[in-house]
């Protein structure tokens, strides 16, 4: 997969470019119906599948109090357009000045001078320019001037409700970390480097990795059955996200237990898949009573792990 950044590096005669536009945070089951179209367009007519997304997220330079946090880092967004089968995707730097740029600016210099693009898929409530004044009536209609057609792919649903990158966010602050993996239609994954902590963990007899994260979405505060990618290895754990309240703590964290590992993981990268909650925060009174929940915690997960289904990760 060829990943251009920036409008300038865009290559001249990219064969018959077939496009598709958005942001696509969590790459979920409706980005990926799109996608596929886009996928299925280009090998019937010998095109190029193209995706053009931004970075950063436009909501972040737009309103940035009220930008959310990703539901997938760049990097992770590339490896799934490159396993999903994009050939090339092109990623604009989104700045104040591209997001004053008007419908018809947009089309003609990047969809019909830069790109070329035979045919664009959109979803059924794109809208795109200033103001977000750009349609799809518009785009059809400019399609018809600068040669290129246009597609548009209705909504997926899923058990009656349509997929959506803030129904996700939903369902992860609610703790519902499974109905997620359901709309994403892979685990829900975080990821980060391991950093030392208080040690608290080993002194409980269930030592743990402190996971940095930057502005990814965290689930709800609790306890969760997960499966730990550590290089080519996936280890079955617990991962705890909380402030550590049995220890006046008030910073959310997140640590992992790795089952049956011993080794050394500092700097180390991990990526945490979420299978499902096993209980939400609690204050204990005493040590003693924490670690006798830890240990049903880890019993809990270690039956939800032997149980859990194979889903793409």
């Amino acid at each position: 997969m060829n990943i251009i950044r920036g409008i300038s590096a865009i290559p001249q005669g990219l064969i018959k470019p077939v496009v598709t536009i958005g942001n696509f945070d969590g790459v979920h089951l409706g980005h990926q119906e799109l996608l596929n179209g886009v996928i299925n367009r280009a090998a019937e007519i010998g095109g190029t599948s193209t995706v053009i997304t931004f970075e950063p997220h436009p909501v972040q330079v737009l309103r940035p109090d009220k930008a959310p946090r990703r539901l997938t880092s760049l990097q992770e967004k590339m490896e799934l357009f490159q396993s999903l089968g994009i050939k090339v995707v092109v990623c604009i730097d989104f700045t104040w000045e591209f997001a004053h740029q008007t419908p018809d600016e947009f089309i003609r210099t990047i969809l019909y001078e830069k790109i070329g693009a035979r045919i664009v898929i959109v979803g059924y409530n794109y809208t795109f320019g200033k103001d977000r004044k750009g349609n799809i009536d518009l785009l059809g209609a400019r399609g018809k001037t600068f040669g290129f057609e246009v597609e548009v792919v209705g909504s997926v649903e899923i058990e009656g409700q349509r997929v959506s990158s803030s129904r996700i966010r939903e369902h992860l602050t609610s703790g519902e970390v499974d109905k997620a993996a359901r709309l994403l239609g892979r685990y829900y994954v975080i990821e980060g480097l391991v950093t030392p902590g208080h040690h608290r963990g080993m002194e409980l007899g269930y030592p743990t990795a402190n996971i940095y994260i930057i502005d990814e979405t965290l689930p709800k505060e609790g306890i969760y059955a997960v499966k730990v990618v550590h290089g080519s290895e996936t280890i079955d754990g617990v991962c705890y996200i909380g402030t550590q309240p049995t220890f006046a703590g008030d910073k959310v964290g997140v640590e992992v237990h790795l089952f049956n590992f011993d080794g050394p993981l500092y700097h180390e990268h991990l990526r945490i898949l979420f299978i499902k909650m096993i209980r939400g925060e609690r204050k204990f009174e005493d040590r003693e009573s924490l670690i006798r929940q830890i240990k049903d915690d880890v019993g809990k997960a270690k039956e939800v792990l032997n149980t859990a289904h194979a889903i793409h990760t």
